[in-house]
C-alpha cells in the first residue's frame, strides 16, 4: 500500500511528473492545460509547497524508484473576505492504480489539513460533467453541488460544464 502523506518540496519533480500526466491523460478534469500550467515547473511547484496553508495530499509508491500515484492539492484562499475558505484541486489517480481507494485517502488527507487551518469553515471545488466518477467521489465524500457553470472549458470545440460543489467543516 503507498503511503498517504503530504508532499515537501523535495517531492516537486514527482508531482510536476504526476502533473504533467493527469494533464495529458484526462484534459476535461482540468482547467488547465500543459502549455499554461505552473505545476509541470519542479521549482514553481517547490515553492508552492514551501507556503503555509497550500498542500498536496499523495498517495506515494516507495518503492525502488519512488513515484506518486494520486494527489489531491489543497488550498487556503487568500483575500481576507475570503479566509474561511480552502480550495481543493488537482485531485488525480494514475489509471494503474485506480479503484484502490487513493482518490478517497488523498482526499481525506486533503479535507482533514483544511480542519486544521484556524477559521477555515468550508472547502470548495469543481468537478468537470465529463468525470462523472471523480463527482461521485466527492458526493460520497459529503461535497454537495451548488451550482453548474455551462461551456467552463473547450478542447477542440466541444465543451464541458463544471459543476461547483462545497463541504462544511
Amino acid at each position: 500500500m503507498p503511503a498517504i502523506r503530504l508532499l515537501t518540496p523535495e517531492d516537486a519533480p514527482m508531482y510536476a511528473a504526476l502533473r504533467r500526466e493527469m494533464l495529458v491523460e484526462s484534459p476535461w478534469a482540468f482547467l488547465r492545460s500543459i502549455d499554461d500550467d505552473f505545476a509541470v515547473v519542479e521549482g514553481a511547484i517547490a515553492a508552492k509547497l514551501a507556503e503555509n496553508e497550500n498542500d498536496i495530499a499523495g498517495a506515494v509508491d516507495d518503492g525502488p524508484a519512488p513515484r506518486l500515484l494520486a494527489s489531491a492539492g489543497v488550498v487556503r484562499l487568500d483575500p481576507c473576505k475570503t479566509r474561511h475558505r480552502a480550495l481543493i484541486w488537482g485531485v488525480y489517480v494514475t489509471p494503474a492504480a485506480r479503484g484502490k481507494g487513493l482518490g478517497r485517502a488523498v482526499m481525506n488527507l486533503a479535507i482533514n489539513t483544511a480542519r486544521t487551518w484556524p477559521g477555515v469553515e468550508c472547502i470548495w471545488l469543481s468537478v468537470s460533467d465529463r468525470t462523472p466518477a471523480a463527482r461521485a467521489l466527492y458526493e460520497s465524500l459529503g461535497f454537495a453541488t451548488w451550482g453548474t457553470e455551462p461551456d467552463a472549458i473547450r478542447i477542440a470545440g466541444e465543451s464541458a460544464a463544471e459543476h461547483h460543489m462545497h463541504l462544511r467543516l
